[in-house]
């Protein structure tokens, strides 16, 4: 019961959804004597990928320290069917594995009428059903805590993250960059792939409404709500599900995100801002954003990321509006061999 207690106190303490991942697979890992434990994050492409964010086995801890950092033992449906079945039912699935004679449970955790995560807890004996009643008590313990932590996460209007959040996925962005973490000593994903394939740069974009202060004025702040609800939507739809996005409050708002070059960058910021230059807006029309984004430096601090994008969209808005700008390629901040960017006339 005392074991029971500790890791219940362990769980309910975190307020860092890497630390909550890890501390639910620390649980079940030690309480039901199992031989490996992982978590993986649903991404809802298609066709659907599961994301590892935390591991325990006799190789050790491994976690993710970041949402936007990925893993080497990620999979979609062909290779683990068994985890695609649990995602399409929304049930339990068992198997026994013959190879290394494993008995293999990929448990749901549904939070709002989906599959978000999958847990997998391999042992060397079934479970029993008290063992099993077990599992399914802590997650839903965890599926309540990540639930409490997405709603105190949130923007209240557009349901985007806010803006307290941002510094938290920060801050973990540039604690993997410098491969140091103060809550363990335990290894992020990333110490595992090091000489493997080049998962690409960090990188900040700041997005702001243009021409925000008219709608209000002219159109009231209802409507002026139902743009900020439309400019949400497609972000969304516009970006990948792993990238982060913020509303840092009235009309502005951020994007966390991940490219291999910056070329596949622009082309992510690009989308989404012609989507929003092609949508109607109900009773207003045509509205566009502006766009300003840097690299994130290993070395950096918070503060000087934003200083630096908010830069960039100074001289998008400056230089006429609807059009992505970097920081590093303004005059005076260009690298020695600069690399062209898109740059499209504003549509006044």
């Amino acid at each position: 019961m005392n074991h029971v207690l500790k890791h219940i106190e362990s769980i309910t303490r975190q307020r860092d959804r890497s630390m909550l991942d890890l501390g639910i697979v620390s649980a079940l890992y030690e309480l039901l004597k199992a031989t490996e434990v992982n978590l993986y994050q649903t991404r809802p492409d298609a066709p659907p990928r599961f994301q590892h964010m935390a591991h325990m086995g006799s190789n050790g801890v491994h976690y993710a320290q970041s949402e936007l950092e990925t893993s080497p033992h990620s999979h979609t449906a062909q290779h683990r069917p068994d985890l695609q079945t649990c995602y399409d039912d929304c049930l339990l699935v068992f198997q026994y594995r013959p190879q290394d004679q494993r008995f293999v449970y990929c448990f749901p955790v549904i939070q709002e009428r989906r599959v978000a995560s999958i847990l997998e807890l391999i042992r060397d004996t079934p479970l029993t059903e008290d063992e099993r009643g077990t599992a399914e008590g802590f997650l839903a313990l965890y599926r309540n805590f990540v639930g409490l932590l997405d709603y105190s996460e949130r923007d209240t209007l557009t349901g985007l993250l806010n803006r307290r959040t941002f510094e938290q996925h920060a801050e973990r962005i540039l604690r993997s960059l410098s491969h140091i973490s103060p809550h363990t000593p335990s290894h992020g994903f990333h110490a595992r792939r090091q000489g493997e394939r080049n998962e690409g740069a960090y990188w900040l974009a700041v997005l702001d409404v243009d021409h925000f202060k008219r709608v209000n004025d002219q159109f009231g702040h209802l409507y002026g709500d139902e743009v900020l609800l439309q400019i949400a939507r497609l972000m969304r739809d516009s970006f990948r599900h792993e990238d982060r996005l913020f509303r840092f409050g009235g009309e502005e708002f951020v994007v966390l995100l991940r490219a291999q070059t910056e070329a596949q960058l622009c082309t992510a910021l690009e989308r989404f801002r012609h989507a929003v230059a092609a949508y109607r807006f109900e009773q207003i029309g045509q509205m566009t954003v502006s766009i300003g984004y840097t690299a994130i430096q290993p070395d950096d601090s918070i503060g000087a990321i934003i200083r630096r994008a908010d830069e960039a969209l100074y001289a998008a808005k400056h230089l006429g509006r609807n059009q992505t700008r970097s920081f590093e390629h303004l005059p005076g901040n260009a690298p020695s061999a600069p690399r062209p960017i898109v740059e499209l006339a504003a549509q006044a």
